[in-house]
């Protein structure tokens, strides 16, 4: 990675995650039902600090244990304020893949979602060497979607129905952008 920063961008960085000292800001993101969705996997309500304090002990524990997980903060570059969360997981080496979790409070996404996760590709592709990445995106949120379409990730599966938000049920989208679509995108901003 000759003349680039790994995990600094203009607007944001990525640091290491603190259970002690992040912990009571994630559970005032607990009121957002995505936030809820992607980092608790369960039934939406608020979570005391304590819940999330563990839950975070947990999550970084796995990391640090297998080489399949990778978790690092958002925060604003300039007061380290803490914006969102970037997981990468399930990296299958053997198949040069993973997914992508990008966690943003609604708050924070339109600032801060296209540098989050130009940071995040470049971890994948370039310090990671991994060809694929996929996301999972639920159909009623087009910000999201639109976020991602617009870095070169394609639809590759819809599972109808998967997805209860709001008293409904919506779609869940599956994108996925490969390496050499992502160079090729690279070259063309360059």
């Amino acid at each position: 990675m000759i003349n680039r920063t790994l995990f600094i961008n203009g607007k944001i960085k990525f640091t290491a995650l603190d259970p002690e000292k992040d912990s009571e800001t994630l559970s005032g993101w607990t009121g957002s039902p995505s936030f809820v969705s992607h980092y608790f996997d369960g039934f939406f309500r608020p979570y005391m600090v304590s819940e999330v304090k563990k839950k975070m002990k947990e999550m970084l524990k796995k990391a640090s244990e297998s080489n399949s997980r990778y978790v690092f903060a958002i925060r604003e570059s300039g007061a380290g304020r803490l914006v969102g969360l970037v997981k990468i997981g399930y990296v299958s080496g053997s198949n040069q893949s993973t997914h992508l979790y990008l966690d943003l409070v609604d708050e924070f996404f339109a600032q801060h979602a296209e540098s989050a996760l130009h940071l995040a590709l470049q971890y994948i592709f370039m310090e990671l060497s991994l060809h694929r990445v996929s996301v999972t995106i639920p159909a009623y949120n087009e910000d999201e979607i639109a976020l991602y379409e617009t870095a070169g990730f394609l639809r590759e599966s819809q599972r109808r129905q998967a997805v209860y938000h709001d008293g409904k049920y919506y779609d869940e989208l599956v994108y996925g952008l490969l390496r050499p679509e992502w160079m090729k995108l690279q070259e063309v901003a360059e």
